[in-house]
C-alpha cells in the first residue's frame, strides 16, 4: 500500500483525488490561478469541502508548448507563499509541483508533504540533497532527457518510471511512498523549454494510448498510478479545437477512464465534478 503524505493509496473504493491550485499567473488555465494568500486560502478550503485528498501547488506553469519559465527566486517565493497560506486554511497534505530543488526546499520548510516533479528526478540533479535531507513523499512523472522513439508508450512509461523510482529508493524514499505519473501531455514531438520529453509518436494518440493501458503500466510498477489529465491539450483536439477552459465534459471523461484502469489517484482542477463523476461509476 503507498501513502502518499499520508494519504493511502490503492485498495478498494474511488481514486483519491488531488486538487491542482496554481499560484502561476502564466498558468495555461487561467481559472486555476491563486496568486495572493488568501486567494490560495479560500481555493484550498474550498477543495477540502469539495472532497479532495491532497492539495497541489504549482508556482510555474509546466505546459510544454508555451514559454513559462521563470527564474527559480521567483518559483521558490511563489510557492513559499502558497504553501504557507494554503497549510493555514486546511488540514490536508499539500504537494508542491516543482522540479528544482530551491522551489522543494522553500515548500516543504512551508510544510509540503510532497514533491511532484514533471521530470521524474531528471530535471536538477541538487534535488537529491533535498530528497535526502527531508525525504519527503513524491509524485515521479514519466521523462526523459533524450528522445524516445514511436514504440509503445505505457511500455515506456514503464521503463521510464521504474528508473525515476529506483532513484527515489536509492536517495532514502522508499515505493510506499511514491506515486507514478505517466505524464500525460508531456511527450511531443516539439516544445519549450526542458520539462517535455521528445518523442517520435503524435502526443494526443501517446496519451490515449495510455489511459488505456494503466492496467499493464501498473503491473509493471512497484507503486500506484496517478493520472493527470484534466484540461489536457489532447482532451482539446479530442472536442474539436476546445480551449482549455472548455474542456471540462472530456476531462471527466478520462478521468473516469482512468479511475475505470486502476488510476489510485485522480489530479484533477475540477475536485467537486470529478468526486461526482467517480461517485457514479461507483455506482455503475
Amino acid at each position: 500500500m503507498v501513502a502518499l503524505g499520508g494519504v493511502r493509496l490503492g485498495g478498494p473504493g474511488p481514486p483519491r483525488l488531488v486538487g491542482i491550485l496554481n499560484a502561476s499567473p502564466e498558468s495555461f488555465l487561467a481559472s486555476s490561478v491563486r496568486a495572493t494568500p488568501g486567494a490560495v486560502a479560500a481555493a484550498a478550503a474550498r477543495m477540502e469541502a469539495e472532497g479532495a485528498d491532497i492539495i497541489d501547488i504549482g508556482a510555474m506553469s509546466t505546459a510544454p508548448y508555451a514559454a513559462t519559465a521563470v527564474p527559480e527566486r521567483v518559483e521558490a517565493a511563489r510557492l513559499r507563499m502558497a504553501v504557507r497560506a494554503a497549510a493555514r486554511s486546511t488540514g490536508l497534505p499539500i504537494s508542491a509541483d516543482t522540479s528544482r530543488a530551491p522551489a522543494a526546499e522553500a515548500a516543504l520548510e512551508e510544510g509540503a508533504a510532497i514533491i511532484n516533479d514533471v521530470t521524474g528526478l531528471n530535471g536538477d540533479a541538487r534535488m537529491a540533497g533535498v530528497l535526502s535531507r527531508r525525504s519527503p513523499s513524491l509524485v515521479l512523472c514519466a521523462h526523459s532527457p533524450s528522445p524516445v522513439g514511436a514504440g509503445d508508450p505505457v511500455s515506456q512509461a514503464a521503463r521510464l518510471l521504474s528508473r525515476s523510482v529506483r532513484r527515489a529508493a536509492s536517495l532514502g524514499v522508499p515505493p510506499s511512498r511514491v506515486a507514478a505519473d505517466p505524464a500525460i501531455g508531456f511527450f511531443r514531438r516539439s516544445g519549450r523549454g526542458r520539462l517535455f520529453t521528445r518523442s517520435a509518436m503524435d502526443w494526443a494518440a501517446r496519451d490515449l494510448l495510455v489511459l488505456s493501458g494503466l492496467r499493464a503500466l501498473r503491473a509493471a510498477l512497484p507503486c500506484e498510478v496517478l493520472v493527470s489529465a484534466s484540461n489536457k491539450s489532447f482532451l482539446g483536439r479530442l472536442m474539436g479545437g476546445a480551449a482549455p477552459e472548455e474542456r471540462l465534459p472530456a476531462s471527466l471523461a478520462a478521468e473516469v477512464v482512468a479511475a475505470a484502469n486502476g488510476a489510485a489517484a485522480i489530479r484533477t482542477h475540477n475536485v467537486a465534478q470529478t468526486r461526482a463523476a467517480l461517485e457514479a461509476l461507483r455506482h455503475a
